[in-house]
């Protein structure tokens, strides 16, 4: 039998998700959607609402047989912030958003960063916007980190890191985090973008889709490197993001490459180079990504594509080439139903993530006041 001291700050994070996804709720439809004792709820819902993390709405509809109307329960969006980062070899993005999801600050500004500068460059940054962002009410309640390569989130370690320069493991945990007076994540940027649309997509919770970064860096070394060009994806499976056996998952290398490379791409450096100026190559690279996606993504059956990054910027409409080459294909009569559109966030999708997925972690690791 599980203890009180597992049991309670369990169910207190499963309620404080409930109303998260559905505003407004009853005590009684949360008891019932969750299979809990109406007691119970009542317990944890009380503790929330004076720990402030929750407050009280107006009553709803009466049932059809009349009686007192429920009260419905919603999150103070007012009860603190969230501060999300990127961290690219030739700026960073930060935004500061409410609980609510809600953008309250954002900045974007060119940086110097490599492998040996890292971690005293990003807690600059966090110093820098945790006192320069500070709008809207509450306290700063965690920062999170997005960056390209192979990030172990449990670990707090970047593994590698081509944009970056980073050759070997770094231990964010020790070199940023704990040097911290607040919660801080490192996650990779494309599984920020999925944490972000799991954390603060209201309604009907997303449980299976795939999100595709593409992104365009126009930097010297980025530029050198891999042509500028970089895509990552984030897999949500069964209402979790996916990492994998290794935790490799997402990482993205075309199918029509020939032998091994850095480029993720069949085209040359020298085309990648010019995605943004010529549109013949900008064309025949969305083509050649919309077909790898096109397999990924009937094969997985995925129900949801959400495409976000510079991508949005660029002079063309990659859900309609996407859609085209996922229905060529589909082998079956019968199409496929797949929902496909942009993040809306563009080149805030990472940050904007970052601050989604610092939000799953502390809830799930019971770091806010009342689930812990």
């Amino acid at each position: 039998m599980a203890s009180t001291k597992t049991t309670g700050p369990r169910t207190a994070s499963r309620i404080f998700k409930t109303i998260w996804r559905s505003p407004n709720i009853s005590r009684v439809e949360i008891a019932s959607k969750l299979g809990l004792d109406k007691s119970t709820v009542t317990n944890q819902v009380n503790r929330l609402i004076d720990f402030g993390l929750i407050e009280e709405t107006e009553a709803g509809e009466a049932s059809v047989r009349g009686g007192r109307r429920p009260i419905g329960l919603a999150i103070r969006k007012s009860f603190g912030r969230i501060l999300g980062l990127e961290i690219q070899v030739g700026s960073y993005t930060a935004v500061v958003v409410n609980l609510s999801g809600e953008v309250l600050a954002e900045r974007k500004e060119k940086l110097d960063v490599d492998a040996g500068n890292f971690s005293e460059v990003v807690l600059r940054i966090v110093r820098d916007s945790a006192s320069g962002l500070s709008s809207g009410p509450g306290p700063l309640l965690g920062v999170g980190v997005g960056v390209g390569g192979l990030v172990d989130l449990k670990k707090s370690r970047i593994r590698y890191s081509v944009p970056l320069g980073i050759s070997k493991p770094l231990d964010f945990g020790k070199t940023v985090a704990a040097k911290l007076a607040l919660p801080c994540f490192v996650e990779n940027d494309a599984n920020c973008c999925a944490w972000g649309e799991l954390a603060f997509n209201r309604g009907e919770e997303p449980r299976d889709f795939l999100f595709a970064l593409v992104e365009y860096r126009s930097d010297k070394a980025s530029r050198g490197n891999f042509g500028g060009l970089g895509v990552g994806f984030g897999i949500v499976y069964g209402g979790k993001v996916y990492s994998g056996a290794h935790g490799n998952a997402g990482e993205f290398r075309s199918a029509f490459c020939d032998g091994r490379g850095e480029l993720q791409f069949s085209l040359s450096k020298e085309e990648l180079m010019r995605v943004e100026s010529d549109r013949s190559v900008l064309d025949r690279a969305s083509d050649e990504l919309a077909r790898n996606m096109a397999l990924l993504v009937n094969t997985m059956d995925f129900d949801r594509v959400y495409i976000g990054g510079d991508i949005e910027g660029l002079n063309t409409d990659f859900p309609a080439t996407l859609r085209r080459r996922l229905e060529e294909n589909w082998m079956y009569p019968s199409p496929r139903d797949v929902e496909i559109g942009y993040s809306s966030f563009g080149g805030k999708a990472v940050a904007y993530g970052a601050a989604g997925m610092m939000l799953d972690r502390l809830v799930a690791e019971h770091l806010l006041p009342g689930t812990s």
